[in-house]
């Protein structure tokens, strides 16, 4: 976060308190969660020009549900690390009526490199399967 976002963050009161108004966790469809839903809208809204517009880390969101893949020790793989430093573009479902699909190259100072520094949700006993593929394994 840049210090003009930190600063317009700590001055917002009016998004803010709707965003706080309307989600509840868990209550009625509304699961709302600040990091993942109220920053990334609000900069989007006040400054979309300043932000990527796109998440270093990668996320599995193909089970459908209301969190993303864990992933377990039996997933962990050297195919699962290619397949995650593999995608060298962003791609964005809009949420109108069409469902446009956009597609954006990951840059990194004007050469298109791969999106993702660090993947979520493994479980604990993924470490030492992790650690192992890591000692042999590069990118790039």
């Amino acid at each position: 976060m840049k210090r003009q976002h930190a600063l317009i963050v700590m001055a917002d009161s009016l998004y803010y308190s709707k965003f706080r108004d309307y989600c509840k966790h868990g209550v009625d469809g509304k699961n709302c969660i600040a990091d993942e839903h109220y920053l990334p809208t609000f900069f989007h809204m006040i400054d979309p020009g300043g932000i990527a517009n796109r998440s270093v880390t990668h996320v599995d969101w193909s089970e459908r549900k209301w969190h993303p893949k864990s992933y377990k020790s039996h997933d962990i793989s050297y195919g699962l690390l290619k397949n995650i430093t593999s995608v060298d573009a962003s791609e964005h479902v809009t949420s109108d009526d069409q469902r446009t699909v956009l597609l954006r190259p990951c840059l990194w100072n004007g050469i298109r490199r791969p999106c993702y520094l660090f993947a979520r949700k493994f479980y604990p006993d993924t470490l030492n399967n992790l650690l192992n593929l890591f000692t042999n394994y590069t990118t790039l």
